[in-house]
């Protein structure tokens, strides 16, 4: 959902801030029409991942309609996972309430840092002690599976900052931890106000610290460039994208897959209040390939040849063998003959790579 108390400064997401109760309504009716309309040509859900934006920013009352939107239109599958994010300034008592009785049972929230200058460069609001309150309100609200968000390579972070973060999280032990780097984007007010990224040396070490801390004081195994969790609580929903799994969504600028072709819902919340038609995102079958085995590459245990061949219909070394084979000689492959993966150096060089693939 797009609606947020405060667009962060880092944040190049389609945003509306302090939407007034009238577009809420106009964009929850309009969820419902849609939802219904795809819940009929849709398998049981494995996983539900419902971000923003900050859904939680809804109303208890409005949190809860959603929600039911999902829960009376859709069937689940046995075990399904249904995740949905949170701001720790608005995840009240109430909220978690609704959360659970809606069938929620995963729970990601934006603490970012713990430290106050971080978040001010970053233009992130709100009040520290709120992310413990709110990891705290989580726990005792019985849901055992949740993220906590961290970024770091913010301008003026230190790696003795970034090191009190790992210490701070590794406190409130979340199963679950997405430590990103910033990257400054177009349109978003760091861009616009001339800040740029960090230094790669500084956030190669920042990166390692994350990986070496959060194993060895959290039990946190990186599965992902930027993911950490205890096994058995991976994000499948992340999980099956990556490895090119069918999906659908909902709401402006959603995307969904049906395993074939993909389509991209209008990108302003007034054209698809419209009811204005996605647009295909025409490829061959090939380069659909190339592009799954790239997020498939994403994660730390990469691809089984069976795997890729199985949910693309093509062989990685028929595709792009010659590539492959320059990046391995390179040392940011790992391949042997039923197996493709990064290597460590290349999970830090992944968007190389992925140019290179391409």
């Amino acid at each position: 959902m797009p609606f947020c108390a405060r667009r962060c400064d880092y944040c190049a997401f389609y945003v509306y801030e302090k939407a007034a109760s009238g577009l809420r309504r106009e964009y929850l009716t309009r969820l419902e029409s849609e939802l219904k309309v795809k819940s009929e040509y849709c398998d049981p859900l494995a996983t539900i991942y419902i971000g923003g934006g900050t859904p939680t920013y809804f109303s208890t009352r409005e949190l809860r309609e959603m929600l039911t939107m999902v829960t009376e239109n859709f069937q689940f599958e046995a075990g399904y996972e249904f995740t949905v994010e949170s701001n720790p300034d608005c995840l009240t008592p109430a909220k978690l309430t609704a959360l659970i009785d809606g069938g929620v049972n995963r729970i990601s929230t934006g603490i970012q840092s713990f430290s106050q200058g971080v978040l001010d460069a970053i233009g992130r609001p709100g009040k520290i002690e709120r992310a413990y309150e709110a990891v705290d309100a989580i726990r005792a609200s019985g849901i055992g599976n949740f993220n906590c968000d961290l970024i770091f390579g913010v301008p003026g972070q230190t790696i003795s900052d970034w090191e009190n973060d790992l210490k701070e999280i590794s406190q409130l032990a979340p199963p679950h931890i997405s430590a990103y780097s910033l990257m400054i984007e177009e349109n978003t007010k760091l861009a616009e106000s001339g800040t740029v990224e960090g230094d790669d040396e500084l956030l190669s070490e920042m990166w390692n610290l994350a990986g070496e801390y959060l194993e060895n004081h959290c039990g946190l195994r990186r599965y992902e460039i930027s993911n950490y969790a205890k096994t058995g609580f991976e994000c499948r929903h992340n999980q099956r994208i990556w490895m090119g799994n069918r999906f659908i969504g909902a709401g402006p600028s959603a995307c969904y897959f049906d395993g074939v072709s993909r389509w991209t819902n209008p990108t302003t919340l007034a054209s698809w209040l419209k009811n204005t038609p996605a647009v295909e995102d025409a490829v061959s079958s090939e380069q659909r390939a190339v592009e799954i085995l790239i997020t498939g590459l994403r994660t730390v245990d990469g691809w089984e040849r069976f795997d890729f061949e199985r949910v693309t219909g093509f062989d990685y070394s028929d595709i792009r063998g010659e590539t492959i084979c320059e990046l391995t000689e390179a040392g940011l492959l790992v391949q042997d003959v039923n197996s493709l993966r990064l290597s460590n150096q290349g999970l830090l060089l992944a968007d190389f790579i992925a140019r290179e693939l391409l």
